[in-house]
């Protein structure tokens, strides 16, 4: 459960906006990449400072990202320098914050996880990210460097991109498009995974298949877990109507990520319902294994009953016994043993009993 939930101890009774990490510290110091652009130019910096922190241009978009959420001084001077409110600065700093949308009066607070999947330990893993944005600046907070942006980034390089030709709320489209996007790339990536799984569960009743199916439908139940609220995320996005948002220019490009991400869910869906059907068939092949075994045993049960039978009465220590002193009693013996055997092991063959 710790993927789902943070432990909160460290902010229990304090009051509401208090800036308190909580998570893991994944960065040793924190430090922000700054963008601004417009048609004409785009600038790129680094910034480990605050003092030295750019402020809103006229005419220029602001990017902001920030790297390392740990430090809660240089969050609080983010948040100062940025006019960012404090209860959208708390939920920035806790990262096992729910996928959630709110509205406020300075801007709009968006807050999800990217995810990430490691084939060799079949594990998704996740890193959360936050957007901050209004009509002059975006500002992202992620907890490592290493994401998804990339192909934003070299998009926002060609001055005849429409990102470059856009505001934050375009920016914040497109980085959330990048997100779902990676979404979807990790759901076809273990969904290749697991229609492979199909012709294993037929063939074999190995216990490391029975692993993998379980691994795959814990990790396919957490990828449920966080992608099922971007979906209420973006609902509660566009029916705001807010002004920071382009209602005929960008509006509708959220609206078409709503439908992404409800087809990312319903794919996970799919999978976790084929990964149940192919637990199903593992456990009837284990079944029908038992019982071959069992039937091959009860077999073998049936046929030495009457061969002990017949030991049982010719083992008897009586001095005089029918055929007890031929010469060939012992032939004669072991010939009817073996037709008592040959002659059940025919008729069983012929009911086909196995």
């Amino acid at each position: 459960m710790a993927r789902f939930f943070k432990k909160r101890t460290e902010n229990l009774g304090m009051p509401p906006g208090s800036l308190i990490f909580i998570g893991t510290k994944k960065v040793a110091t924190p430090y922000i990449r700054y963008r601004d652009f417009n048609e004409q130019e785009l600038t790129v910096e680094k910034v480990v400072n605050t003092d030295e922190l750019p402020q809103p241009k006229a005419g220029k978009t602001q990017w902001y990202n920030v790297i390392g959420l740990h430090d809660a001084d240089f969050m609080q001077e983010v948040r100062a320098k940025l006019n960012i409110h404090p209860l959208a600065m708390e939920d920035v700093m806790n990262t096992g914050q729910r996928a959630k949308f709110e509205e406020f009066s300075e801007h709009l607070f968006v807050t999800l996880k990217m995810l990430q999947f490691d084939e060799q330990e079949l594990k998704v893993t996740s890193e959360q990210i936050s957007f901050i944005f209004n009509r002059e600046y975006l500002v992202t907070f992620q907890e490592v460097l290493g994401d998804t942006f990339d192909p934003i980034r070299k998009r926002l390089e060609n001055p005849q991109g429409l990102i470059r030709n856009s505001g934050p709320d375009y920016l914040t489209y497109a980085l959330l498009d990048s997100i779902v996007d990676s979404y979807i790339y990790l759901i076809e990536s273990m969904g290749e995974k697991i229609d492979d799984l199909e012709l294993k569960v037929l063939e074999s009743t190995d216990k490391t298949l029975l692993r993998q199916i379980n691994a795959y439908k814990r990790e396919l139940h957490f990828i449920l877990k966080v992608t099922k609220p971007v979906r209420e995320l973006l609902n509660n996005l566009i029916r705001s109507h807010s002004s920071f948002i382009q209602e005929e220019k960008v509006l509708p490009y959220f609206k078409d990520l709503e439908g992404l991400v409800t087809h990312a869910i319903e794919s996970v869906e799919t999978y976790r319902t084929l990964l149940t059907d192919y637990l199903n068939l593992y456990h009837s092949n284990m079944s029908t294994k038992m019982n071959d075994i069992m039937k091959v045993l009860t077999i073998f049960s049936a046929i030495f009953i009457p061969l002990s039978f017949f030991a049982g009465v010719y083992g008897t220590n009586f001095t005089h016994f029918p055929s007890l002193e031929h010469e060939n009693g012992i032939y004669i013996f072991w010939g009817a043993m073996l037709t008592i055997a040959l002659g059940m092991l025919g008729y069983f063959k012929k009911k086909d009993w196995f």
